[in-house]
């Protein structure tokens, strides 16, 4: 899990510290699936849950720290935990 949350996470931080960039076209409904099945729901729940209510900016930045802590918090426990 920490392979797919650390890029993911590091990724979003960085295009959100870029600031805007133009936005690609969507991607297939599969890659989406596939995605979504290896992180979770939880990301995808508290986007939408807090969208309306943050700046992009400011959900992307959260959203990318979460997840890149998260998979910190995976390979310290894989690492020192038997």
């Amino acid at each position: 899990m920490a392979l797919v949350l650390l890029p993911l996470g590091l990724w979003l931080l960085a295009r959100a510290v870029r600031g805007r960039t133009a936005d690609r076209p969507p991607l297939p409904r599969r890659a989406v699936l596939a995605l979504g099945a290896a992180v979770g729901a939880i990301g995808g729940y508290l986007g939408a849950h807090l969208q309306p209510q943050i700046p992009e900016r400011a959900l992307r930045i959260l959203l990318g720290g979460l997840a890149t802590a998260l998979a910190g918090l995976y390979l310290v426990q894989a690492t020192f935990l038997p």
